[in-house]
């Protein structure tokens, strides 16, 4: 099992905002999760993404048991990565945004610029591959948000609400790019969503 998580609590101030009983996630697969706002869906990616603490329970990934006091943190957040439901994109082109992760690794220039054309093909964005991140809209704004968390090659990928704020148009696109993620690159995709049809058909 990918994911396995057992009597997982997170509470802030006192207050239980997140109770799971028991949760296990295959890899390769995708799957959604569904809840009302204040369910703590979003509470359960930073968890999943290793970028919060439960306040209580076991947790394993890749059948290690984690442990959120020591030091591999770093490794597993190099396997996952989360796309926020308003993702912000730097003040510079799309190019420079999904060449961002590929610099930090230390890729070839030629190795970068294969990559960022793939990548933005992937999310049907090339032809704005040199306009200003900041003046897109929401759906291209998350499609390029999403080629991003791809340049960082990650084994998982989770996007909160990824159609949340985008037109029909966007949300069409962004669904086949969720199913194209999983189908071609085998990346392990799970997602928040209010809506049971979207789950349903991813």
């Amino acid at each position: 099992m990918f994911y396995e998580l057992k009597n997982l609590k997170k509470a802030y101030d006192g207050r239980t905002v997140l109770d799971l009983k028991t949760l296990a996630l295959e890899k390769g697969k995708v799957f959604g999760l569904l809840g009302p706002n204040g369910s703590g869906k979003t509470t359960l990616l930073k968890i999943l993404a290793f970028l919060s603490a439960p306040t209580s329970g076991e947790f394993w990934f890749e059948k290690e048991k984690i442990d959120f006091t020591g030091g591999k943190l770093i490794g597993l957040r190099r396997k996952v990565v989360l796309v926020q439901q308003q993702p912000i994109l730097f003040t510079t082109t799309v190019s420079n945004n999904v060449e961002f992760p590929l610099m930090i690794r230390k890729k070839a220039k030629a190795k970068r610029d294969r990559d960022i054309g793939e990548l933005l093909d992937l999310v049907g964005m090339r032809a704005f591959r040199h306009a200003r991140a900041h003046k897109l809209s929401g759906g291209e704004t998350q499609r390029v948000a999403i080629a991003r968390a791809l340049a960082c090659f990650p084994e998982v990928i989770l996007l909160d609400e990824p159609t949340a704020n985008v037109d029909v148009g966007n949300q069409m696109t962004i669904e086949r790019i969720i199913h194209e993620i999983n189908r071609t690159k085998g990346i392990t995709v799970i997602f928040t969503t209010h809506n049971l049809m979207q789950a349903s058909k991813l």
